[in-house]
């Protein structure tokens, strides 16, 4: 094997990502929540007409870490004024600090 396989290998295996994915009701917040995710590489999905899914990942661009990415959930939730957002961590349930407001 070369050095350039076995170093390709090396890397990947010491690169952890984490999937973030956010259920979102209409394009315009599905838009304004992929903006706030920038740095997590972040990628919009539509499953209907009004259903899209916001999908994300951590490490960001920088190092950005998963905190880093739910506290930007939050700053859109809190934004939106939205009662309670679906999101999900690693294919898990996630509770967003938002969502908890009264």
């Amino acid at each position: 094997m070369s050095e350039y396989s076995s170093s390709s290998v090396g890397l990947a295996e010491s690169t952890t990502a984490t999937a973030i994915e956010i259920d979102v009701d209409g394009r315009w917040d599905a838009l304004a929540l992929s903006e706030h995710l920038i740095p997590f590489h972040s990628f919009l999905v539509q499953y209907e007409a009004q259903r899209w899914v916001v999908h994300a990942r951590t490490p960001g661009c920088h190092g950005e870490d998963l905190a880093d990415a739910l506290r930007a959930i939050d700053e859109w939730v809190a934004e939106r004024d939205l009662e309670s957002v679906s999101c999900r961590v690693g294919g898990q349930p996630h509770q967003l600090v938002g969502s908890e407001r009264e």
